[in-house]
C-alpha cells in the first residue's frame, strides 16, 4: 500500500510508526508547530517530530484541502490516506483522491461519542465499557461506515491522558489489520439513532463544584487531564486556586465544599453525595505534590471551605 498519513497529537504516533514499518508511507501531513507552554517556542507536533525522526517526507500545513498541500498529495497518488486525530475536516478533493479512500481510527464505539474529545467525554460520563473504531471517512464528522470495531475497557483507575495513550497503542494494530484486508472488507453503516457527540473540552469543564456528587467530580478530574485540568477555589482572602490532579470518591457527608478531614491520604472535601479525597494537587507556579503536603503548606484546617 502507498499510504499518506494525516495526524497531529501523541495518540497518532504508534499508528504512524506501525504503518511506516509495514507499508510504503510516502508522506506525512500534520498541523504546524505550536507553543506547548505559555513561554515556550513553537515546537513540531508529536507526529511531526516522529515523522522527522523516521526520515519521512513531512508537511506541516494549515489545510490539506487546497493549494500546495493538496497538489503534493495528488502527485503522490496514494492508495489510501490514513487519518488519526489530524484536527482538520477533509473535503471532497481529499476524500476522493486515493483509490481505497480515507480511513480513520477513532477511540470510541461509534456512533457513540462522535467528535474531538471522545475519550474525555466518556470519562466525564463515567463510562468504563467502550470500544475502538476504524471507519471510512465521509464529509460528515465521524459518520462514515465502520470497517473494524473492538471492545475496550476504559480502566477507571486511569485518567484521560493515560487512556488516550493506551488507545493509541491499541489502534495501531487495528489499522494494520484493516490495511491488510481493505479491498475485501464490507463496511457497516452506523446507526444514526445511537449517535451522541463529544465536543472539545473548555476551561469550564475543569471547574470543580461541590454541589455535584463526589464520583462525578472524580470523573471530571480524570477527564480533564492533561487539559484544561481540574480547578478548585479555596475560600480565603485572597482566594487560593488549587489545580487538582488526582482524587478518589469516598463515603462520607458534610456541607458541600467543607473540608471534613486531612490525613496522610490527602484532603477530604464534602460533596452533594459523598466525599472527594484530593490526593495530588498543585498551587499555581508550583510542582504537583501529595494532598497532605498541600494541606501542610497552606496550613489547612478542617472546616475551611472550597467554593
Amino acid at each position: 500500500m502507498r499510504v499518506v498519513f494525516l495526524g497531529t497529537p501523541e495518540i497518532a504516533v504508534p499508528s504512524l510508526r506501525a504503518i511506516a514499518a509495514a507499508h510504503e508511507l510516502v508522506a506525512v501531513f500534520t498541523q504546524p508547530p505550536a507553543r506547548r507552554s505559555r513561554r515556550g517556542k513553537p515546537e513540531p507536533s508529536p507526529v511531526g517530530a516522529a515523522a522527522q525522526a523516521l526520515g519521512l517526507e513531512c508537511h506541516e500545513v494549515e489545510s490539506v484541502n487546497s493549494g500546495e498541500a493538496l497538489a503534493r498529495m495528488q502527485a503522490l497518488a496514494p492508495d489510501v490516506i490514513v487519518v488519526v486525530a489530524f484536527g482538520q475536516l477533509l473535503k471532497k478533493a481529499v476524500l476522493n483522491l486515493p483509490r481505497f479512500g480515507c480511513i480513520n481510527f477513532h477511540p470510541s464505539l461509534l456512533p457513540r461519542y462522535r467528535g474531538a474529545a471522545p475519550v474525555q467525554r466518556a470519562v466525564l460520563d463515567g463510562v468504563t465499557d467502550s470500544g475502538l473504531t476504524v471507519m471510512r471517512l465521509v464529509r460528515k464528522m465521524d459518520a462514515g461506515p465502520i470497517l473494524l470495531q473492538r471492545p475496550w475497557r476504559m480502566d477507571p483507575a486511569l485518567d484521560a491522558a493515560e487512556l488516550l495513550e493506551q488507545a493509541g497503542e491499541l489502534g495501531a494494530p487495528m489499522l494494520l489489520d484493516v490495511l491488510a484486508r481493505l479491498p475485501g472488507i464490507v463496511p457497516r453503516e452506523q446507526d444514526e439513532l445511537q449517535v451522541c457527540y463529544a465536543p472539545p473540552l473548555t476551561r469550564q469543564d475543569g471547574m470543580l463544584r461541590c454541589s455535584e456528587a463526589a464520583l462525578a467530580l472524580h470523573n471530571r478530574v480524570r477527564a480533564v487531564q492533561p487539559w484544561p485540568r481540574a480547578e478548585a477555589q479555596l475560600l480565603r482572602t485572597p482566594e487560593v486556586r488549587l489545580i487538582v490532579h488526582r482524587t478518589r470518591a469516598e463515603a462520607g457527608s458534610g456541607q458541600p465544599g467543607e473540608i471534613v478531614g486531612i490525613n496522610g491520604d490527602g484532603i477530604a472535601v464534602a460533596c452533594a453525595v459523598g466525599v472527594l479525597r484530593i490526593t495530588q494537587a498543585q498551587l499555581e507556579g508550583k510542582p504537583a505534590r501529595p494532598g497532605r503536603d498541600i494541606a501542610n503548606g497552606l496550613r489547612l484546617k478542617v472546616g475551611e471551605r472550597f467554593r
